[in-house]
C-alpha cells in the first residue's frame, strides 16, 4: 500500500498535527476538534498542502545539508543517524511516525529523487576563515560614484564614461578597484534617473538624490542590480540573481560550499552555474554583499546582503531600520588650513553630497578627502549656493574654519554681485561708477559694446556674452536665473527640479508649496507645448521617484496604480493572497481600478486576474512598459 500522507497522519496525534500545522504555517479548519468530521476535514487539508509541489519543494530547499542527508537516508530505508534533526523533520511532515516506525511520505521520497547526493553536502564548518569585508560596500562604493559625477564626467554615446573618466571614478577611490565596478554601478544610478546627460557629460542630479530617504538609493540600486538586463557585464539572468539572493538569505549565518551549493540549486531553477559563480559571486563580494575565503569556496551573506535583500523579497523596511543607523549620523569634519577637508565615509550621504558640491573629491577611502578653492566655492555660488550656507555647511557641528577659508568666504562675500547681468533686457550693473568704467574699458570685454545709461548702468550693444565674458574676466556677476532648487543654468535641469517638487507636494509631504505647484504646472504646461520629448522625460523620471519605503498609504497605492494604468506601465505587488502567511511578489500590468479590486494581467500566472485592494500591501511602478491580452479574468 503507498505510504500517502492522508494514511500516515492518520496515525498522528493531534498534538503532532498541530505542529505540522504550525511549523508548516499550514490552514487550519475552524473548529475542527468540535466536530465529529472535524479531524477527517484536518487531514484532507493537510494532505492537499503537503503534497502541493511548490510547498513541498520550498520546504525541502529551507533545510540544511544535515537534515537533507538525514532525510535522504530515512528515504532509502537506513538507520536514523542524528535524532534531533529527525525530531525536526517530523514536526516539518516530512517523516510521519506508523506503527512506530518513522517513514518518509511517497511523495517527499519522490521529491528528494531529484537531488543528486554530492549537491546535498553544501554546508561547510562554520570555523571557515572568511576574508572581512567593508562594511556598507554596496551602499559606499555608489556614494562614490555619485561624489565623483558631481562636477560632471564625460561620457561616450552607449552611455558609460569614457576611458579618462573611468580612471577619475577609480583615482585613489579605495570603495571601487575595477572598470567593469564602476561602469555596472554608473549604469544602476543612471538608471534610477539620478544622474543627469547632457551634451556628452553627466553629473549627480542632487535634488533628485536628497529628495529620498538615505537608504532608498541603495535599495532601488539593488532592485535594479536583480532586475535589469545586465548582458554588457556578462551577468547572469536576472531569474538567477533574484533566485540566489532568495536561497543566500533563507540561510541568513550560514557558511555554504559554493559549488555543492549551486548545484543544489540547480535542482530547483535551471540557473547557470558557472556564470554565476565567476563573475556574480565575486562582483557580491567586491560590494560587501557576500562573504568568502580567499579561495572562493565558500560563502556567507553579509549584514548589508541580509537587510538589502529581506528590503527587496519581503518588503520588510522597518525590520532592516536598525542596520541604516550609522548612514543617518553626521560625522566630525576637519577642515585643514591649506583647505583640505577630512570626513569619515561612513555617515549621512546626502551631507557628502552638499561639501561635494562645495569642493573636489580627492580620495575615498576610510576618510572622505576634499579640496576646497575659489573655483570651486564660485561654482557652488553659480549652482545658487548662497555665501551664509556655504559657511553653514563648512562649519557644521562648530567646526572651528581656518583662516585662509574665512578669509577667502569673506572675498567672496565682497565681490559676489559686484556687478550684476540682467538677461532678457541685456543691462549690466556695476556696484560703482569706478567700476563701470572699468568695464568699459577692458579690452576683453569689447565684444560686449557697453554704452552707459548712467554711472553704473550699461546696456549690451554687442553679440558677446555678458555673464561668461564678465566671469573669464575674474568678476562675480550675482547670479541671475535661479531658484534654490536649480542647479544651475540649464532650463531642462530647472524644470525637472521643479516637477520634484511638484510630486513632493502632490504626496503630501510638504502643505505650503502651493505658489509653487502653480508655478510648475504653468511651467510644464508650457514645455509640453513646446518641448515634448523633454515633457515625456520628465513623466517618465517623476513617477521613479514614487518608491519610499515603510507602510505604503491606501491613497498613495490607488494613485500609482491609477498612474500605471493611464500609462500602461507594469509595477510589482507586494500581495497577501488568501491562505498565505507572507506577502508575495507579483509582477502586474494593470487594466483598471475600481472601489475594491484591480483588475490586471499577472505575469507569473500568465492571465488577467482580479486583486483585491486590501490585500495589496505595497505597490512600486516599474519604468516598463505593459502587456494585457484580453483574458477571462479570475478572482484570487
Amino acid at each position: 500500500m503507498p505510504l500517502t500522507y492522508y494514511r500516515l497522519l492518520s496515525s498522528c496525534t493531534d498534538d503532532q498535527l498541530r505542529l505540522i500545522c504550525e511549523r508548516r504555517k499550514l490552514p487550519v479548519p475552524a473548529r475542527w476538534e468540535e466536530d465529529a468530521e472535524g479531524r477527517t476535514r484536518l487531514l484532507k487539508t493537510m494532505a492537499y498542502h503537503l503534497e502541493d509541489n511548490r510547498q513541498l519543494t520550498n520546504t525541502l530547499a529551507d533545510l540544511d545539508s544535515g537534515r537533507l542527508r538525514e532525510l535522504k537516508r530515512l528515504a532509502a530505508g537506513e538507520a536514523a543517524q542524528d535524532d534531533a534533526a529527525v525530531k525536526d523533520l517530523m514536526a516539518l511532515g516530512l517523516v510521519v511516525p506508523d506503527a512506530g516506525v518513522r517513514v518518509v511520505p511517497e511523495r517527499v521520497a519522490d521529491a528528494l529523487e531529484d537531488f543528486d547526493d554530492s549537491a546535498l553536502d553544501f554546508q561547510a564548518e562554520d570555523t571557515v576563515p572568511l576574508a572581512a569585508v567593508r562594511p556598507f560596500g554596496f551602499a559606499l562604493a555608489l556614494t562614490s560614484v555619485l561624489l565623483r559625477c558631481m562636477s560632471g564626467l564625460r561620457i561616450l554615446k552607449g552611455g558609460l564614461p569614457a576611458k579618462k573618466e573611468l580612471g577619475q571614478l577609480l583615482n585613489r577611490n579605495a570603495l571601487l578597484s575595477e572598470e567593469r565596478d564602476a561602469t555596472l554601478l554608473f549604469a544602476l544610478l543612471h538608471r534610477l534617473g539620478l544622474l543627469w546627460s547632457r551634451e556628452g557629460r553627466v553629473d549627480t542630479l542632487l535634488p533628485a538624490v536628497l529628495a529620498q530617504p538615505p537608504r532608498w538609493v541603495v535599495e532601488r540600486a539593488f532592485a535594479k542590480l536583480l532586475e535589469d538586463d545586465l548582458k554588457l557585464w556578462n551577468m547572469p539572468p536576472a531569474e538567477d540573481r533574484r533566485f540566489l539572493m532568495e536561497h543566500l538569505l533563507e540561510r541568513r549565518g550560514q557558511v555554504l560550499q559554493v559549488q555543492p551549493f549551486l548545484a543544489f540549486l540547480r535542482t530547483l531553477h535551471p540557473l547557470d552555474p558557472e556564470r554565476t559563480r565567476t563573475v556574480f559571486l565575486p562582483f557580491l563580494r567586491r560590494m560587501g554583499l557576500v562573504a568568502m575565503d580567499p579561495a572562493g569556496v565558500c560563502v556567507q551573506l553579509t549584514e548589508h546582503g541580509e537587510a538589502l535583500a529581506q528590503e527587496y523579497l519581503f518588503r520588510d523596511h522597518r525590520g532592516t531600520e536598525g542596520h541604516w543607523a550609522p548612514l543617518l549620523a553626521d560625522q566630525p569634519l576637519v577642515v585643514q588650513p591649506t583647505l583640505e577637508l577630512l570626513t569619515p565615509v561612513v555617515q549621512h550621504p546626502h551631507r557628502l553630497m552638499l561639501l561635494a558640491q562645495l569642493g573636489e573629491v580627492e580620495a575615498l577611502d576610510a576618510m572622505v578627502g576634499l579640496r576646497i578653492g575659489p573655483d570651486t566655492l564660485v561654482r557652488a555660488l553659480d549652482a545658487g549656493v548662497p555665501v551664509d550656507e556655504l559657511r553653514a555647511r563648512l562649519g557644521a557641528g562648530g567646526t572651528a574654519l581656518p583662516q585662509t577659508l574665512r578669509q577667502l568666504l569673506d572675498d567672496l562675500e565682497d565681490r559676489l554681485g559686484e556687478v550684476e547681468v540682467q538677461q532678457g533686457v541685456r543691462l549690466v550693473r556695476a556696484r560703482t561708477p569706478h567700476l563701470a568704467e572699468e568695464l568699459r574699458v577692458r579690452p576683453e570685454l569689447a565684444s560686449l559694446g557697453l554704452e552707459a545709461i548712467s554711472d553704473t548702468v550699461m546696456e549690451v550693444k554687442g553679440p558677446g556674452n555678458a555673464f561668461a565674458l564678465l566671469k573669464q574676466a575674474g568678476f562675480l556677476p550675482k547670479p541671475g536665473r535661479f531658484l534654490p532648487v536649480s542647479l544651475d543654468g540649464d532650463e531642462s535641469l530647472y524644470v525637472w527640479a521643479l516637477a520634484c517638487l511638484a510630486f513632493i507636494h502632490e504626496k503630501g509631504m510638504n502643505h505650503h508649496l502651493e505658489p509653487v505647484r502653480q508655478l510648475i504646472h504653468q511651467t510644464l504646461g508650457r514645455i509640453q507645448a513646446e518641448d515634448p520629448v523633454l515633457f515625456q522625460e520628465v513623466n517618465r523620471r517623476v513617477p521613479m521617484l514614487n518608491l519610499g519605503g515603510g507602510t505604503q498609504p491606501t491613497e498613495e497605492t490607488h494613485r500609482i496604480l491609477e498612474y500605471a494604468v493611464e500609462h500602461n506601465l507594469v509595477v510589482e505587488l507586494s500581495y497577501m493572497p488568501l491562505a498565505a502567511h507572507r506577502a508575495q511578489a507579483r509582477r502586474v500590468t494593470p487594466v483598471s481600478l475600481d472601489a475594491e479590486h484591480l483588475r490586471g494581467f499577472c505575469h507569473l500566472h500568465q492571465e488577467e486576474m482580479s486583486f483585491r485592494l486590501t490585500r495589496i500591501v505595497g505597490v512600486r511602478l516599474l519604468n516598463e512598459k505593459g502587456y494585457a491580452p484580453s483574458l477571462q479574468t479570475q478572482a484570487v
